[in-house]
């Protein structure tokens, strides 16, 4: 028999404090960031109060003004004006709004509120698993511990509340793992960079990663893809017939035969005059529309032209915030393609510009060593994950008398040594490795100690140096 739930009260709700909240953001866009802290779109337990929530977010990460007409303006461009309650009731939002200083005591009454319908909602399901039997007592136990941790996790920021945790408290507490578009390389939402100099293939790298992710799986024999990314591929840094050619190329091929056009959209240099903020509004409008996962920037320095200087870490600074409010305006991860300034450099004093650019990545994918054999070409790359175990380096193959013309394989598998050993004399040091490879000090000490650990070279002691004081090796010959 249905239960009967008549005689239930209602869930915890202050509608006027939401409206008052709302009404004050109008009158004073200072309020908002008071109640940025305290709440979010999801407290407000009536829809329009939270759609209009929504849309303020929106407004102010794209440093619009919020006022009546604005917030309209805005709802309207959006089809969202019904949504929010209609023309009508939004301009009723500023009537009787008790006081603007007060914003915060009404945002905490809200965010209460909300806490206590959560907490009431997740009872009433373990309520109803428990009378069903279809939910164990230990099962229920840790639910409702979790519950209690969850909530002692929410951090109030009024006058009357603690702020921050216990160290046992903080230790407790089960804070989500960072989610991938692309395992270990792209993490959905974030900031990633490709670094590489010219010619380095980083565009048939891109080209060919938008397309194969946009199916889920195994991609380029070493990417997992856990779902479909949907991409905007924004390509200004070949012209439009080179971007076509590229594609073509690919999907002429067995490997990209069962790539998902639909969830890929292609932005070319017709498309694109200049990154002002008109351009952009169109852009994080119809991306937001078309829910974009990953939009890549091919290639970062002629989106920065009439940005300033790009050694400038102020000038940087502001075009990497309008980068920033693309990502939360549309809640998709942005890759910039940038050039190195310097070859083989270190990552940080590689990329060209202020230190702002590769400090600003979580994900930073540096492309190095390219060489090219037979139609076939080879490019070295890592990368460096912050949120993640990082990649193992890998080489990308580019060869298109292959059925799978683009993949990756590992570096660090002893590849490459033959080559190494023989252009290096019977006793090297570290630096003479690195002058062979042409790679980085990190990347060839990564090389050595797996060369190393696989028994091919040995550290040679009883005191003997290397030049300058350095280490010196020697290939470890078998005894066999």
């Amino acid at each position: 028999m249905a239960q009967n739930n008549s005689h239930l009260p209602a869930l915890p709700q202050n509608i006027e404090a939401e409206r008052s909240v709302l009404g004050a953001i109008l009158l004073s866009n200072a309020a908002y960031d008071i109640v940025r802290e305290r709440v979010d779109a999801d407290d407000f337990f009536h829809k329009p109060h939270a759609k209009m929530f929504q849309a303020m977010r929106a407004m102010r990460e794209a440093d619009k003004a919020i006022d009546l007409v604005t917030l309209k303006d805005f709802l309207e461009l959006h089809r969202q004006i019904d949504n929010a309650g209609g023309v009508a009731y939004i301009s009723q939002m500023i009537d009787g709004v008790p006081s603007v200083t007060n914003v915060a005591h009404y945002a905490d009454i809200v965010h209460e509120k909300a806490r206590l319908r959560t907490i009431i909602k997740t009872l009433e399901a373990l309520q109803t698993k428990a009378i069903e039997g279809s939910y164990s007592s230990d099962a229920i136990a840790g639910d409702l511990d979790k519950l209690g941790r969850e909530q002692a996790a929410i951090v109030h920021t009024n006058g009357n509340a603690h702020i921050g945790h216990d160290l046992i408290d903080f230790l407790k507490i089960d804070f989500p793992q960072p989610e991938h578009l692309v395992e270990g390389m792209i993490p959905k939402g974030d900031k990633v960079m490709i670094v590489a100099m010219p010619h380095r293939m980083k565009s048939w790298f891109t080209t060919g990663l938008a397309l194969a992710a946009t199916r889920a799986g195994t991609v380029l024999g070493k990417l997992e893809v856990p779902k479909p990314v949907r991409t905007i591929l924004v390509q200004i840094e070949d012209s439009p017939g080179e971007v076509q050619k590229r594609l073509r190329a690919f999907l002429a091929t067995d490997q990209f035969t069962n790539c998902d056009p639909a969830n890929l959209r292609i932005i070319d240099r017709t498309e694109f005059s200049e990154f002002s903020a008109e351009w952009c509004e169109r852009f994080v409008r119809q991306a937001d529309e078309w829910k974009a996962d990953l939009i890549i920037f091919d290639v970062l320095r002629k989106f920065f032209v009439n940005h300033g200087d790009i050694n400038s870490s102020t000038d940087t600074a502001v075009f990497l915030e309008i980068i920033d409010k693309i990502r939360y305006t549309t809640g998709a991860a942005v890759m910039l393609v940038h050039h190195e300034n310097r070859k083989e450099a270190e990552l940080m004093w590689a990329s060209a510009g202020s230190y702002n650019l590769p400090g600003w990545a979580t994900s930073v994918i540096q492309f190095k060593k390219k060489t090219e054999e037979k139609g076939v070409t080879r490019v070295e790359i890592e990368v460096d994950n912050k949120f993640a175990n990082s990649l193992e380096p890998m080489r990308m193959v580019l060869d298109f008398s292959s059925s799978n013309p683009l993949q990756l394989e590992l570096l660090e598998e002893g590849t490459g040594f033959s080559e190494a050993i023989d252009a290096l004399g019977p006793y090297w040091t570290l630096r003479d490795l690195m002058e062979v490879l042409q790679a980085t000090r990190s990347s060839s000490n990564r090389r050595l100690k797996k060369w190393i650990e696989m028994g091919k070279v040995e550290k040679l002691s009883g005191g003997k140096k290397g030049r300058g004081g350095q280490a010196t090796y020697q290939e470890l010959k078998s005894t066999l």
